[in-house]
């Protein structure tokens, strides 16, 4: 037991610019296969703690290990509350909504509306379709203006 406590300490112990450097690249690596920007914070204070090593070789092990460790927590709350919210947001891409990328689409009314209710072509698929005024006949071109379900809100469309 005792031996694998000084194991440990003689590594600390020789902890060197270039080998903060390294763990700081090493983590870096791992922040990009992982992505989740946690690991990025330790990366940043491994490295900066490894430059300051190298222009102030002084510093104790225990100096720069308690400075690691400082500069990790302070990094982690800082990017966790400021930096990450910035970094997902953005317009949401309808990519991988397809309700979201059918508003606005011209579509055509494969039935005639009946009380506001018919069936559109999108595509190669029908949908249940709703308008608020009139009943469009079979052929008349409708623009879709939101997705309900499984339900198309449309209106008549109105080229410009």
């Amino acid at each position: 037991m005792n031996s694998d406590g000084n194991l440990l300490i003689s590594l600390l112990e020789t902890m060197n610019g270039t080998k903060w450097v390294i763990l700081g690249v090493l983590l870096l690596i791992l922040e990009v296969v992982t992505g989740t920007t946690y690991i990025l914070w330790p990366a940043i204070a491994a490295l900066f703690v490894g430059i300051l090593a190298f222009v102030l070789p002084f510093f104790s092990w225990e100096m720069q290990f308690v400075l690691f460790f400082v500069i990790s927590s302070v990094l982690l709350v800082v990017g966790h509350k400021f930096v990450r919210p910035k970094m997902k947001g953005g317009e949401p891409s309808d990519l991988n909504d397809r309700a979201r990328s059918m508003i606005g689409m011209r579509v055509r009314a494969v039935t005639d509306f009946e009380l506001g209710a018919g069936r559109v072509q999108v595509g190669d698929t029908q949908w249940r379709a709703q308008i608020d005024d009139g009943n469009p006949k079979a052929g008349a071109e409708l623009r879709v203006l939101s997705v309900k379900g499984t339900t198309l809100n449309v209106e008549n469309y109105i080229e410009l």
